[in-house]
């Protein structure tokens, strides 16, 4: 499990409520637009549980889900200059925030996670 946050003030969590069912492990990542509040979660056993996490440590009235990742990773990026937000979730932590900056028009990664990979 690994997440990260590049400003203060977000929040992350551990691993989830119990094991992942079929070695799928899922996160979330939230975004309140209006504050400008986000969080991250990983390693939670169902999609639901993740996105429901994520909400919750979010922290304000708005939050809302904007990725959720399967065995994966993802980041979410905000330009400083138009405040538009990306999103995006990819194998790699690197892909998941170039992707989400990207989709942001440029500017820095807020919150990033990546879920533990299944071990066969």
């Amino acid at each position: 499990m690994a997440v990260g946050m590049a400003a203060t003030g977000l929040i992350a969590t551990g691993p989830g409520e119990a094991q992942a069912r079929d070695g799928h492990w899922y996160g979330a990542i939230a975004i309140s637009l209006e504050t400008g509040n986000a969080s991250v979660v990983v390693d939670y056993p169902t999609v639901a549980s993740a996105r429901r996490a994520a909400i919750r440590k979010c922290g304000a009235y708005d939050c809302d889900w904007a990725v959720t990742m399967d065995n994966s990773c993802g980041a979410a990026a905000q330009n400083p200059y138009t405040r538009r937000w990306g999103y995006s979730y990819a194998p790699t932590r690197a892909r998941a925030e170039r992707l989400a900056k990207s989709k942001a028009g440029g500017g820095r990664t807020i919150v990033w996670g990546c879920t533990t990979r299944p071990r066969y």
